[in-house]
């Protein structure tokens, strides 16, 4: 995702640098893991960072956006007096690893083979872009991952984690991360909690994706890529949802109406920024707008 324009409301205050704080919660834990979650304001993406406590280190999954919510994503980390000991990128949209730079400089930084090669090609030039429309509230460095994820299960200071590739959801390409012992299933932007989801063309895959979350019933705990931590009940949202904008495209006649039936339909629903966002540059449909 790209983040061309935000309207003149958001870019003045972020260019004051006043930006509202994310808020952080313990997600779940058990004998021998933590999980904090923290996230953005709903009108800044909403977008998680995962921060998973082992006995004796420190995994952060995604990086935010913004540096000031990467730097909360520091405060959190040496607050548990533990070293991070890896950094993983589920996906290679910015709103997931751009922000990171500065605050974990020296982390080492896993992503799947894929998503390693989209930020060696589109990060730096996205990173420029956004220092020049934000200023200082974007990190001054980007971070591209060294270390390539590969599907499959590992041990992890004696907690296992199994690694998968989800494909034609959201994204192109994501990661996603099972910890059994939590019950966890880290899907990041398979799943959206109370935020609106980002279209950007046909959705079948993302449903695919939806329902086979949905299908491994051992996991009770849904992190998702936005909004707060959630049961399996947010999958059926999220099918509904995408159901509803299949039908609000084909039913409406200008990138205007579509976005009042969404807005009415969804009046609590955060990203609201989103929404705007892929009808500008991802969305393909030939409205009908004089």
């Amino acid at each position: 995702m790209t983040v061309l324009t935000l309207g003149l409301a958001m870019s003045n205050q972020a260019m004051s640098q006043e930006l509202p704080k994310a808020s952080v919660q313990l997600a779940t834990q058990t004998q021998k893991l933590k999980i904090y979650t923290l996230v953005a304001p709903p009108e800044m993406f909403a977008n998680t960072t995962h921060v998973i406590e082992l006995p004796h280190e420190l995994i952060i999954v995604d990086g935010q956006f913004f540096a000031p919510y990467a730097q909360q994503v520091k405060a959190l980390a040496d607050s548990l007096k533990k070293p991070v000991t890896r950094f993983y990128i589920s996906h290679g949209h910015p709103d997931h690893y751009i922000g990171f730079g500065d605050a974990f400089p020296d982390v080492p930084v896993y992503a799947l083979e894929e998503t390693k090669k989209e930020i060696e090609k589109e990060g730096p030039e996205t990173l420029k872009k956004r220092q020049e429309q934000f200023g200082g509230i974007i990190a001054r460095s980007l971070h591209i991952p060294e270390h390539v994820q590969q599907p499959g299960k590992e041990i992890i200071d004696g907690v296992t984690f199994i690694f998968e590739k989800s494909q034609d959801n959201e994204a192109a390409v994501s990661l996603v991360i099972k910890v059994p012992e939590a019950k966890t299933y880290i899907t990041q932007d398979i799943v959206y909690n109370k935020v609106h989801l980002f279209i950007s063309g046909n959705s079948d895959g993302w449903r695919k994706a939806l329902k086979k979350v949905a299908g491994e019933h051992q996991y009770t705990l849904i992190l998702p890529g936005h909004g707060n931590p959630s049961n399996p009940s947010v999958i059926e949202e999220d099918l509904k949802y995408l159901d509803f904008v299949d039908k609000t495209l084909a039913g409406s006649k200008s990138k205007e109406e579509y976005k009042s039936k969404i807005l009415a339909a969804y009046p609590d629903y955060g990203g609201v920024h989103l929404i705007d966002i892929y009808l500008a540059y991802y969305l393909k449909k030939d409205w009908a707008e004089k």
